[in-house]
């Protein structure tokens, strides 16, 4: 019983660490594109230089929280938002797989049987 209280504590830290964290990265996103907004409207001098710095910050800041959640994941190695490959992803290749093999034996099998009624109708002449 003990256990069970010890795992759901850590769970618990580490999704309240998780949602905080995602909390800070939805703030930095939203204050930056404030920010981008702001220069965008007001004359703010050096304009020219500085906003498109801001344009590619908005790009830039979800892609690098994306590859710091995805090496996350492929270190620890849990699953989360930014895993590429799921279960179902995982079974739908196993079934490509599988058919794309049943394809080559039937292909085989229609080579052999195409190689053997020439041969018979070469030996019948």
């Amino acid at each position: 019983m003990s256990e069970k209280n010890n795992n759901k504590e850590t769970n618990t830290g580490s999704s309240k660490a998780k949602r905080i964290m995602a909390w800070i990265g939805i703030g930095i996103i939203g204050l930056w594109i404030l920010a981008t907004a702001v220069i965008a409207i007001l004359p703010v001098p050096n304009k020219g230089r500085i906003f498109p710095f801001f344009m590619f910050g908005c790009i830039i800041f979800p892609i690098f929280l994306w590859i710091g959640m995805w090496i996350y994941g492929a270190v620890t190695g849990k699953k989360n938002v930014a895993s590429y490959r799921t279960e179902e992803m995982e079974e739908t290749l196993r079934q490509a797989e599988e058919i794309r093999q049943k394809m080559e034996e039937e292909e085989t099998e229609e080579t052999s049987r195409d190689e053997t009624a020439q041969n018979e109708e070469t030996s019948d002449e």
